[in-house]
């Protein structure tokens, strides 16, 4: 769960209006009101839980972990044993090159300050 329609400050404001706050609402929640609200989702989830459940991959937010597996952990329940983590691969500029970049600006700001001071 990453939110339960309130505020994580000490004020705990709504984040939703009021028929949209709690785990049993009568209408769909949107994608935005989801990220502001996951307790539906996590009651018709544990609603599916011995069907659709199983068949969710372990990089979503929810998921089911075998009891086998949480036995070979030894019965260590923390999410980052389980979850798996999708990394995405960066690639970053050189820093030469960037520096280089950075040199080529400063000469033309140079360039162009000169021609400010002349006009002055």
């Amino acid at each position: 769960m990453e939110a339960d329609g309130f505020s994580l400050d000490d004020q705990r404001k709504p984040l939703l209006d009021k028929d949209k706050l709690g785990a049993n609402i009568l209408q769909k929640l949107t994608n935005d009101e989801h990220f502001k609200n996951n307790l539906p989702d996590i009651v018709s989830r544990w609603n599916e839980r011995e069907s659709k459940e199983h068949k969710r991959s372990k990089k979503e937010q929810s998921f089911t972990v075998k009891k086998e597996e949480i036995l070979a952990n030894n019965y260590d329940l923390s999410l980052n044993r389980y979850k798996e983590v999708n990394y995405k691969h960066v690639e970053h500029v050189p820093p030469q090159q960037l520096i280089s970049e950075i040199k080529l600006l400063e000469d033309e700001i140079k360039k162009e300050l000169k021609k400010l001071e002349e006009m002055l």
